[in-house]
């Protein structure tokens, strides 16, 4: 007999019994689901975490002077124009300067070290959520009729016992070693969601800042937004070249703050693990047909190994029966993957819902929908089918290994 005939008779076993192969190609295929859909939630958490952190203060990539993200002093500065920042290089979406310096905030009962920003107000709205997270107030505005407002963290302003439109004297040291001082009126509270921000952090105009520190038009650092997370690496890259030999120092989020890239690497073998525990479910179940499908079986191959069937060819029918469950598990997998994913592309997951905590986070958004990455699939496509092709060796060699006289006689 040719190959093709074994493959025919392959499929026609997987038709023989049908409400067993049924129930097999649906652990397969829910297998499967669930691999995909968990997946593609997975890194949908990843990319909302990671654009939720950017977002928040720190930006897809930030430019200071060498060493300023480990010992952030007033004496590092540099000026950078717009055009040499962004000129020719794609991707960037938005970006916002800063001066960025340590001062003490006294009001006129309480005092406390704080870190103030100075910023772009116009474009610092596009880079971070800052505009978003103004609780009550006003967001600063900008121009240089309101170049003495400021805005406080929500806890900074508790921990103060500040009013709205109250003074705020900040006091800090200038780059050439004077005491310099500054009086702003507080426009506005903000809420981040971030404790270390919202118990600490100060934000006035960006030429206020100067003024200060006697900046002229230099600056601390500049931050910028990346359209895709995925750019970020080849818009650093791209930074740095044109910024060698300058004593800049250029970081991705991933080195301002690695702990989320720690997070994402747990969560991705978390995942792994999670792939290997279904693939063997689906395996074992497999497995367990094709056990039971020889064992109903003893006589026809009995009768197949008396005519001449080598065993070789015995167990390549058995793996092109596992081989056609596997690949209908794969097709029922796909119809419940596009099924789960209609309704969590149209509802996702909300994290408020489990956590009050979560809420608390103003402007960011807190439903995750699901990532899909064909690469993802694809993997998971082929890991399900070769373990349930691979695991089916066992019961393969035990039909091609039977004594022929005792199977023939086997009731």
């Amino acid at each position: 007999m040719t190959c093709k005939t074994f493959i025919l008779i392959a499929w026609r076993n997987v038709r023989r019994n049908g409400r067993r192969s049924f129930l097999t190609v649906l652990i397969a295929g829910m297998g499967l689901a669930t691999l995909i859909i968990s997946n593609s939630l997975y890194d949908g958490f990843h990319e909302k975490m990671i654009e939720n952190a950017v977002r928040v203060f720190m930006g897809h990539i930030q430019i200071h002077s060498d060493d300023f993200h480990r010992n952030p002093t007033v004496d590092k500065y540099f000026e950078l124009s717009d055009k040499e920042l962004i000129e020719g290089i794609p991707y960037i979406k938005a970006f916002s300067k800063r001066v960025k310096f340590q001062a003490l905030a006294s009001t006129s009962t309480n005092s406390q070290a704080v870190m103030a920003i100075g910023i772009e107000a116009g474009r610092e709205k596009d880079v971070t959520i800052l505009e978003r997270s103004v609780l009550e107030g006003e967001y600063l505005d900008g121009g240089d009729k309101n170049i003495h407002s400021c805005l406080v963290g929500e806890f900074l302003f508790e921990n103060l016992r500040m009013e709205l439109g109250e003074k705020l004297v900040l006091m800090s040291q200038s780059f050439d070693g004077s005491l310099s001082a500054d009086a702003f009126r507080v426009s506005g509270i903000c809420r981040t969601g971030n404790p270390d921000i919202d118990r600490s952090f100060v934000w006035i105009p960006l030429a206020a800042a100067q003024a200060m520190l006697n900046y002229g038009d230099n600056v601390s650092e500049v931050v910028l937004f990346v359209e895709r997370s995925d750019r970020v690496d080849y818009v650093k890259n791209k930074i740095s070249e044109r910024v060698s030999g300058r004593e800049l120092e250029v970081l991705s989020w991933k080195e301002i703050a690695p702990d989320i890239v720690q997070l994402i690497a747990l969560d991705v073998a978390m995942q792994r693990i999670l792939m290997t525990i279904i693939s063997l479910i689906v395996a074992v179940a497999v497995m367990n047909a094709m056990l039971m499908s020889i064992h109903e079986r003893f006589t026809e191959f009995g009768i197949m190994s008396a005519i001449g069937t080598r065993p070789g060819q015995i167990v390549g029918m058995v793996l092109w029966e596992s081989f056609f469950l596997g690949m209908l598990g794969i097709l029922c997998g796909i119809i419940i993957t596009l099924l789960g994913m209609i309704y969590f592309c149209n509802h996702g997951v909300n994290l408020s819902s489990f956590s009050a905590g979560v809420s608390r986070f103003i402007g960011l958004e807190t439903r995750i929908l699901p990532v899909v990455k064909w690469r993802q699939v694809v993997l998971s496509s082929l890991f399900i089918l070769a373990s349930s092709t691979i695991i089916s060796i066992f019961p393969a060699l035990k039909a091609a290994h039977m004594d022929t006289i005792k199977t023939i006689r086997h009731i």
